[in-house]
């Protein structure tokens, strides 16, 4: 495998999709359907963190693909609301430190994904041998 490097204070190519999940209206966590989440007050069913997730890893394995199957790690939290079918979505992530190890370079990444409103919905932060 050839080596990726990517310099601190880089950010790696971000991924841009609109987010979609099937509403179930039996769903067995009713923040899942439009009545629930409408009536606490949210846009309408939330896309699962399941989902949100993998958009994520799709913009991890783009940028470093098998390596990132072979050796990645990564530790996210929601927030900010989520997202709801329809919403354009923006995986990012910024290398914030790499160190040497045996195979390579150990990147340590800051991420974060937006919604179209520039509203935060996940952070967290994933390392990977380059």
């Amino acid at each position: 495998m050839n080596t990726i490097t990517i310099p601190v204070g880089q950010e790696i190519p971000f991924l841009a999709k609109t987010a979609h999940s099937p509403i179930e209206q039996d769903a067995r966590n009713p923040i899942h359907t439009d009545d629930y989440a409408q009536k606490q007050g949210l846009r309408g069913a939330l896309v699962p963190g399941s989902t949100l997730l993998s958009y994520m890893l799709e913009m991890l394995y783009n940028t470093f693909g098998e390596r990132w199957l072979t050796g990645g790690k990564i530790k996210v939290n929601f927030i900010g609301g989520g997202a709801v079918n329809g919403d354009l979505i923006t995986a990012h992530g910024l290398v914030k430190a790499l160190e040497k190890e045996e195979g390579g370079e150990r990147l340590t990444l800051d991420l974060w994904m937006e919604n179209e409103r520039g509203v935060k919905i996940l952070v967290g932060e994933a390392t990977c041998l380059g």
